[in-house]
């Protein structure tokens, strides 16, 4: 997501050392991490039912968590509050946002905005009158405000210029939107951060208690998007009903559930990615030991049409999809004719009991993107344990290099961790093109060619490919058993390299590629974390950032339940022309 900030890590040693046993034990049956983190691999990811969102409703409909809109002092331009609280049978966290509105002019994708018109945040409890006036004062800050550890999340957003008000006004007029007019995003309101894990005095990860319902990466963030999502709805509404009166109508069945939360990310996703193996093992993990799973499952009629209607959900989603441009991601006309391919190649092996080993197989002979659909809708049919998932997400990420280490343990650990860089032509200038920096103005990461800048100590440094590749030519001539400590000492500067070399114990840690090179494109590494997220709809705007919708299709406040599906990936955009709907009454939805 556009700034979403990462948890701290947590010691949760049983549940890691299980998920790399796991993997370790059936290396023969996962993809090797040749294919998993190869750049136009990570570049394809789509979400699939382990991605965080769907985790995170999945968990709220097995625990019986109930969500309800406390309070809405929203005036009929849609300013004010409104607070939405979140009872999980053991825990309330309230969700209290502030709206206003600003000149078009002042929207923004960027982190660096100073103005929103919706501004909020996830609070532990239910709000005091008096902290309700803290609040007020600081959540609309944003970052120059300042919190209390009750505080677990802060965001903020706008309305979409292009569909928010149309919408207002269709409703308003007692029709529905027509497809057409909002065929390319499929949301209302646009998020741009969602900050936590102790920045501006919130509470941190590691001071979530055992047992906590929020101690799980990435959970709390996820519900406080969900919520926000939620208040585009009501806003909508709202605004529809204030400005409509008794023509005014609410959003009909088609349509309550179909628009999702807008996002934009950037450069700000790959430092993150590279500076922590530990976690991007975790998340690709998961995902080959579910495909495994699946592929060594025997093809009975019942997974066959659970698949099946996986791959007709995906079709209609995309048939009714638009045709702008995506590359170098698929459109969705393109993925159309991929899943006619997926679904002719279904059923030539409807008959085999290895049918779901031979999709994925045939899969793997054609396009990345075809390769990882299916493998998304593989893992559809996957009836893995959620709780376990949880607690293997959370990662230990200190290492120590043993200074007794010798100098042939380095040469093997370079080829057995890192012969990939082989591949990578690091010895070519262009190699060695970007820094990476902090930028002044905008606080973000950014990548500048190195003679156009110098970095004066504001570099990131992400640049592991070309540091392991300088080292493992100084090891050249070295005895095998010189202790790393003698050779640190001489040659410093590669303590980097080999504390990285260290830290990379495992399978998944590594994108197979140098973010350093001339022709590192860093929407394939985006593209793999915002599926994991949970988002889709990939629409890149350059090399550098894209925009993408969170939770559409999925229920909202008032289907929580133990009823509540999960087949809500891959909505259909509704057909239907704008025609009256008197008996929806505004709100109806929430």
């Amino acid at each position: 997501m556009a700034t979403v900030d990462p948890p701290h890590a947590e010691l949760h040693p049983h549940a890691e050392l299980q998920l790399r046993a796991q993997v370790q034990a059936r290396r023969s049956e996962v993809r090797p991490p040749e294919t998993v983190m190869a750049p136009a691999v990570l570049g394809a990811a789509r979400l699939t039912r382990y991605s965080f969102s769907r985790m995170m409703l999945r968990r709220a409909a097995a625990d019986g968590w109930q969500a309800t809109r406390k309070v809405f002092d929203i005036d009929p331009l849609g300013r004010g509050e409104a607070v939405y609280e979140l009872d999980t049978g053991s825990q309330k966290f309230s969700f209290i946002a502030f709206t206003t509105t600003i000149s078009e002019d002042q929207h923004t994708d960027r982190v660096i905005a100073d103005a929103w018109e919706i501004s909020a945040a996830l609070f532990e409890g239910v709000p005091t009158p008096e902290d309700l006036d803290t609040l007020r004062s600081q959540v609309p800050l944003q970052e120059a405000g300042r919190f209390d550890p009750r505080v677990l999340v802060l965001t903020r957003g706008n309305r979409s210029v292009r569909f928010f008000q149309y919408l207002v006004d269709c409703l308003a007029a007692g029709s529905q939107p027509e497809p057409g007019k909002v065929a390319d995003a499929g949301y209302i309101l646009r998020s741009t951060a969602f900050y936590a894990n102790g920045k501006y005095g919130m509470r941190s990860f590691d001071g979530y208690p055992p047992g906590h319902e929020l101690a799980v990466p990435y959970r709390a963030q996820f519900v406080a998007a969900w919520f926000f999502r939620e208040l585009g709805y009501d806003l909508v509404e709202h605004c529809a009903g204030a400005s409509g009166g008794a023509d005014a109508v609410g959003f009909d069945e088609e349509w309550r559930c179909y628009f999702g939360l807008g996002n934009a990310t950037g450069l700000g996703l790959v430092p993150y990615a590279f500076k922590h193996p530990q976690v991007l093992n975790a998340w690709a993990s998961i995902r080959e030991l579910a495909l495994a799973d699946v592929r060594a499952l025997e093809a009975d009629p019942s997974l066959l049409a659970r698949l099946d209607d996986w791959v007709d959900r995906a079709h209609q989603h995309f048939a009714t999809g638009t045709s702008d441009d995506c590359a170098p991601f698929l459109n969705a006309p393109a993925l159309v004719g991929v899943l006619e391919r997926i679904r002719s190649f279904i059923a030539t092996v409807r008959s085999d009991p290895g049918a779901f080993d031979a999709i994925y197989r045939w899969a793997e002979t054609q396009d990345p993107e075809t390769t990882e659909l299916v493998v998304s809708l593989l893992i559809e049919l996957h009836d893995g344990d959620d709780s376990f998932v949880d607690e293997m997400l959370t990662v230990t990420e200190h290492t120590d290099t043993d200074p007794a280490v010798t100098v042939g343990r380095l040469r093997t650990l370079i080829a057995e961790r890192f012969g990939w860089l082989n591949e990578l032509d690091l010895d070519d200038d262009e190699a060695d093109f970007y820094w990476w920096v902090i930028s002044d103005n905008t606080e973000e990461p950014r990548r500048v060619p190195r003679p156009r800048l110098a970095p004066n100590g504001r570099d990131v440094g992400i640049d592991f490919a070309t540091r392991i590749w300088r080292l493992r030519s100084a090891l050249d001539g070295l005895p095998g058993d010189l202790s790393v400590a003698h050779f640190l000492v001489e040659q410093p500067d590669h303590r980097m390299a080999v504390n990285r070399l260290v830290a990379s114990d495992c399978l998944y840690g590594e994108p197979h590629d140098n973010p350093c090179g001339a022709r590192f494109l860093p929407l394939e590494l985006q593209r793999f974390q915002l599926a994991m997220y949970g988002m889709d709809n990939f629409k890149p705007k350059s090399t550098d950032w894209l925009r993408v919708t969170l939770f559409q299709g999925a229920p909202r406040l008032v289907d929580l339940g133990s009823a509540m599906s999960d087949s809500w990936a891959f909505p259909p955009r509704p057909q239907g022309a704008a025609r009256p709907q008197g008996a929806v009454r505004p709100g109806s939805g929430s």
